[in-house]
């Protein structure tokens, strides 16, 4: 039932683009994410002012636009022309799929963080949803990229368990058949190309895998963690890690919402202007926006160049191109009108934008982005080689003296990475400028931006709360996994200037791949060979908590709950994660971070009480201050019996008005003075 949802999606998907003039095999691989998009859309909106409503105006809008999807694939007879984008799809998802049945538990890491934001919006009534780890409160983070895999998970009632490592999965193969088409376009419509944009984009690894395999390592010994931490004091992740983690984080739920926002920007830019995909650009933009904050700007700065110069032509306002940049300007504020109950409601700590004072050595980065950057390198020469126009002598002088110059400053500044990159920039970005008609010009531009998003965490870093020493950690992290989804989508025409020849084309392919192939076979060895096989997520949960999370899923939307409070990263808060109902208190450390230390006060509060609850050993106590906090059940599962006295569990137990057993040694405990359980009475 869920896959049919999902592809009665990727049918209204489908009919939406061609309806603005994309062609069928285009039409078919943006469609299932613009699907999405499009069905929960008008759903999210009616929830956000009537509760209740949302996932009805859901299942009607999936019906009926997969009704005129069919219609659309019948009229036009072209099920030949959308097998090679569904394998593309399907390919890509059932490789993740596989590599995620080796280790499918949703535990460690921020996956049931994840997991909680998932299950949360299948029980939401309205949005925002309900912060599953602040009972009583809205959550303060951006869902939007899991509700558009919430809508079909919740209709067709799948198990989250099950359907989080599915969506991973469908997540990859949104990505990969995105990367696909935009490679295709950018490419000049040659759909072998597109292939090499979507390996990259998704499957490709980094050079620190193959140095790990010359260092001697096996396949299943290459250690991915260490290649997602290649920056000193920072986080480098990669999609191919990303996936194999299986973090549901906005970082990677986003990917094919900005890709599709760039490709239908592109398809729209390679034309004379039309109104109609413009739209939907801006619509794309928007959800991405609201997705992954962190994505805007790099988002909606590609869709502007897209629609600047998708045709090969740049055009400057000034100069007859001003239709050209008001619709870019207009998306960027159509994007922010079509999510404004998004953006009123999110309300974020401020962070400052502020200089670095510590910079990535060369070969840090080359470890990282080595398989993108030297194609990108190798296109930086061969632009600047036509400015030689012909004189071998000119153009000699200019490579030789631009890269002696290059090495010099970098030098004498002492920020060799710093210069290198800026000096690859104005090479590409002078390229992007030049008069004239290039078909190159598009990936040139979206390679730019790329390279520039390499630049910004040596100049400039957004101020969070994790110190001096991390001040850069997560201003790498996504900027580097946004340039390299960028640079992947460019990497067919990279590959096609800077390889020069054909020989040279097939020499650059084949080096940056061998390069790239060492963590997707290393991968694929750990998991086959893995002992715990299988799609469940919460197999490695006691058997008393799955007994709890089965009773609490039965629970009338607005039960909150107690459990045992701990650190973040931990199985703490798994009770509310899995079953999607809000807990007193969940991580701690994770309320600052989303809603800045004013939350402390509040945390140390709720913090007390529920050790209180657990410890006290006074009947009369605990139901006083279940009551003042009020929730409406305690939970005793397996961390409970750990972390807390027998009796003081006892004492919980008897406090209660209904004890229902769960397991051997687990209970939940309700209270009567709860509203939501009395009228369920």
């Amino acid at each position: 039932m869920f896959f049919a949802l999902v592809t009665s999606a990727a049918l209204a998907g489908y009919a939406v683009l061609v309806g603005v003039g994309m062609d069928d095999r285009e039409a078919w691989a943006l469609g299932r994410i613009v699907g999405l998009a499009v069905v929960v859309f008008p759903a999210w909106w009616v929830g956000s002012f009537m509760p209740g409503m949302w996932p009805w105006v859901g299942a009607t809008c999936l019906l009926g636009g997969g009704l005129w999807g069919v219609i659309t694939l019948w009229r036009r007879h072209s099920l030949n022309a959308i097998t090679r984008p569904e394998m593309v799809f399907w390919g890509a998802a059932l490789a993740v799929l596989l590599i995620r049945l080796g280790r499918p538990a949703i535990v460690e890491t921020e996956k049931l963080m994840d997991l909680g934001i998932l299950t949360m919006l299948g029980r939401a009534s309205g949005f925002p949803p309900p912060d599953m780890w602040l009972a009583g409160t809205s959550l303060p983070y951006y869902y939007w990229g899991s509700l558009v895999w919430a809508l079909p998970l919740r209709l067709s009632g799948m198990d989250p368990a099950i359907g989080y490592n599915l969506v991973v999965a469908l997540v990859a193969g949104a990505t990969a058949v995105g990367l696909w088409a935009l490679g295709a376009r950018l490419a000049g419509g040659r759909w072998a190309s597109g292939a090499v944009a979507a390996f990259f984009g998704v499957f490709a690894g980094t050079a620190d895998g193959l140095r790990q395999v010359l260092a001697g390592f096996g396949p299943s010994q290459i250690d991915l963690w260490q290649s997602s931490r290649q920056v000193k004091d920072a986080i480098t992740e990669f999609p191919l890690f990303s996936f194999w983690l299986g973090d549901l984080h906005p970082h990677l739920l986003s990917l094919p919402l900005a890709v599709a926002a760039i490709g239908v920007a592109a398809y729209a830019g390679s034309k004379h202007l039309s109104w109609r995909p413009v739209v939907i650009a801006a619509g794309l933009f928007g959800m991405t926006w609201a997705a992954n904050p962190w994505a805007m700007p790099p988002t909606l700065v590609a869709v502007a160049l897209m629609l600047i110069c998708g045709d090969g032509v740049w055009r400057w306002p000034w100069r007859g191109g001003w239709p050209r940049w008001a619709a870019a300007g207009a998306t960027g504020i159509g994007g922010w009108l079509v999510m404004a109950p998004f953006q009123l409601t999110f309300d974020p700590p401020p962070h400052a934008v502020k200089p670095v004072f510590a910079w990535t050595e060369p070969l840090e980065l080359l470890g990282y982005a080595g398989v993108l950057l030297v194609p990108v390198f190798f296109a930086v020469v061969r632009v600047a080689r036509g400015w030689g126009r012909g004189d071998s002598f000119r153009t000699t002088v200019i490579l030789v003296g631009g890269a002696a110059l290059t090495l010099l400053v970098g030098v004498a500044t002492g920020r060799p990475t710093t210069v290198v990159l800026s000096v690859g920039l104005s090479v590409l970005v002078a390229g992007v400028l030049e008069p004239g008609s290039d078909g190159n010009r598009p990936a040139l531009a979206l390679a730019a931006l790329g390279l520039f998003l390499f630049l910004v965490p040596e100049l400039v870093y957004l101020e969070d709360g994790y110190g001096d020493r991390l001040h850069r950690m997560n201003t790498i992290f996504k900027a580097y996994f946004q340039g390299w989804m960028l640079i992947a989508a460019t990497l067919p025409v990279l590959v096609r200037l800077g390889g020069g020849s054909d020989r040279g084309r097939r020499l650059l392919l084949a080096a940056v791949t061998i390069a790239a192939l060492p963590h997707l076979i290393g991968v694929t060895v750990s998991s086959l060979r893995a002992e715990g096989y299988g799609l469940d997520g919460l197999s490695w949960m006691a058997p008393e908590d799955r007994a709890i999370v089965e009773v609490l899923r039965r629970q009338a939307p607005g039960t909150t709950m107690v459990e045992a409070v701990g650190g973040a990263y931990s199985e703490y808060a798994r009770l509310s994660s899995v079953s999607g109902v809000p807990t007193l208190l969940g991580w701690p450390n994770h309320e600052m971070v989303w809603r800045g230390p004013d939350i402390l006060p509040e945390s140390r509060r709720r913090q007390e009480i529920v050790r209180s609850i657990y410890t006290v050993k006074d009947r009369e106590t605990i139901r006083r201050l279940v009551e003042e906090a009020e929730v409406d059940c305690v939970a005793i599962g397996m961390i409970e019996n750990r972390d807390f006295e027998a009796d003081a569990l006892e004492s919980v137990r008897s406090a209660g008005d209904v004890v229902i057993p769960c397991g051997e040694s687990g209970s939940l405990v309700l209270f009567q003075h709860s509203e939501v359980l009395g009228d369920r009475r």
